[in-house]
């Protein structure tokens, strides 16, 4: 396994009649300069500094308007390499979605060295960059704002969004201790982890053969303990943690300031962990990318920044799910969910639109002040997750949709009460426990689609989606509160003509495709 670390990697104005201009222009630069500087600035920004004063410190985007100067042959030159850097499993996503011409585009080009240096001098700290975005996140004062806005070379300045999460898992408790089962009862081996399994149709698909293996799949959340039971088989190819910028997503426990790994564990465990007679994930023989892009300190809100980063890092190593158990709404509204404006959902449509089928909670909103989903899973190429419980009911915190613009949300459900997963228990010992929320439901739903990857590895995001969606309990009549409704793993992964629905030929289809080896290699 290795460290992987992000990010290694003249405009002519008219002149009319020129003795005209040439006495107007003083006065015109002036008037076009004031116009530029009274426009780059979000009103967020102003207000949140008009309130807290100058010497008041906020985090912001900083978007730029080019990648820096450079002539046509030089961008042409500059795309040539981005293609040949490109990693390998990544062209090959890439390649489902887009010709081989239009593997690189302008969004793969690194952020001009000159701006972020000078940006760099003018602020407190740089958090993060993102090449989709041509933008770089900071910590500034009122004071360092204003130098930066004589910057010609920045379009716009806005808050980096936050969240506060409202969901808790609960104080560890034993865990149960289901008798083992013979070899020949597999189901019985789940343990308590069956029934949120079995509600989504994944155990069939196990007993075909099918575990995700060789699907990559990437997990954006808080830390992960690696070191549990529960991930002793796990295929790890990289990790790089986001928030401390080091690259073991593992908490330290020697360091203040790196806070609890429960919450990822436990995501990830339901996705991808393989402890018999206590836990299977649905992809429990993937391969992982794990990100740390999120504290769970009570103190320090979620940031929006860390998670596009992380989304473009797992997409740059090859992943072709990402599951995401986290959100964002602070300084957005309910209007700014219509798919194309906050931050993070312009990330995952990116993603969706190379390759990637990205999974994201809808949130746990239903019964709080904001009550709809938050992004991104508002995206057009997202698929929106609901949580119900075990009797197939929507969960009371499971945020409806539409969108602000009438799309349906959430997409599909699964289990999100009372889900099985592990655990850190107080005195450091690997434990498991139950927790709810939109958070749980969705690595289940992530998991299933590594599933038909695996057996479909030429599909794309929107046949993956258009699968999952037409099989799944409530495909006929679609709402706001359950989407299509409770997903049928093995359905989805069934849905082919006629003469190939045989599950041998199916299992098969993998081996005549020839993919290039993974991203690093895995832990021992």
């Amino acid at each position: 396994m290795r460290f992987s670390k992000p990010g290694s990697s003249p405009r002519r104005a008219e002149t009319g009649r020129r003795f005209t201009v040439f006495l107007a222009l003083p006065l015109l630069a002036a008037i076009a300069l004031s116009a530029f500087r009274q426009t780059v600035i979000s009103p967020g920004v102003r207000a949140l500094f008009a309130s807290a004063g100058d010497a008041a410190s906020a985090r912001l985007w900083i978007y730029f308007k080019d990648k820096g100067p450079a002539s046509a042959s030089e961008r042409d030159e500059a795309l040539t390499l981005a293609r040949r850097d490109l990693n390998a499993r990544c062209a090959w996503r890439r390649g489902k979605v887009r010709d081989q011409a239009r593997l690189v585009d302008e969004a793969d080009l690194a952020l001009s060295p000159a701006y972020l240096e000078k940006v760099g001098g003018q602020v407190t700290k740089v958090r993060a960059v993102s090449r989709w975005l041509n933008a770089a996140s900071v910590e500034a004062t009122g004071r360092q704002l204003k130098a930066l806005e004589q910057n010609a070379f920045i379009r716009s300045i806005d808050l980096v969004a936050s969240f506060k999460r409202d969901e808790s898992l609960p104080l560890p408790a034993a865990a149960t201790s289901p008798a083992r089962a013979s070899k020949q009862d597999i189901r019985t081996d789940y343990g308590p982890s069956l029934a949120q399994l079995e509600q989504i149709g994944v155990p069939t698909l196990h007993d075909l053969g099918y575990s995700g293996s060789g699907v990559i799949v990437g997990m954006l959340d808080t830390g992960f303990r690696k070191s549990h039971q529960a991930f002793r088989n796990a295929r790890l190819l990289a990790e790089w943690d986001f928030v401390n910028g080091d690259g073991d997503v593992q908490q330290d426990l020697s360091d203040p300031n790196d806070y609890s790994d429960a919450h990822g564990t436990g995501t990830w465990s339901v996705l991808g962990g393989f402890s018999p007679g206590q836990l299977f994930g649905p992809a429990y023989g993937a391969d992982f990318l794990l990100a740390k892009t999120e504290t769970v300190s009570f103190e320090r809100p979620i940031e929006e920044d860390y998670w596009v980063a992380g989304i473009e890092w797992a997409e740059s190593l090859g992943a072709e799910v990402v599951s995401s158990s986290l959100g964002y709404t602070d300084w957005y509204t309910f209007a700014d969910m219509d798919g194309r404006t906050a931050v993070t959902t312009r990330a995952a449509n990116r993603a969706a639109s190379l390759g990637v089928v990205v999974v994201n909670a809808a949130g746990n909103e239903r019964d709080e002040p904001w009550g709809h989903i938050i992004a991104p899973a508002d995206g057009f190429g997202v698929v929106a997750v609901g949580a119900v419980n075990a009797g197939g009911r929507i969960a009371p915190f499971s945020s409806p949709g539409p969108t602000f613009d009438g799309r349906t949300k959430p997409e599909v459900c699964a289990l999100g009460v009372d889900d099985w997963m592990a655990a850190n228990g107080a005195d450091g010992s690997d434990t498991y426990r139950r927790g709810s929320g939109t958070s749980f439901a969705t690595p289940l739903v992530a998991g299933a689609v590594a599933l038909i990857l695996e057996a479909h590895r030429d599909w794309t995001p929107g046949r993956v989606r258009s699968a999952l969606l037409g099989t799944a309990g409530r495909n006929l009549r679609p709402d706001n509160n359950y989407g299509w409704g409770i997903i049928d793993a093995t359905s989805a992964a069934l849905v082919e003509p006629r003469r190939n629905r045989d599950p041998v030929r199916l299992k098969k289809r993998q081996e005549r495709l020839r993919l290039p080896s993974a991203a690093g290699e895995p832990r021992g």
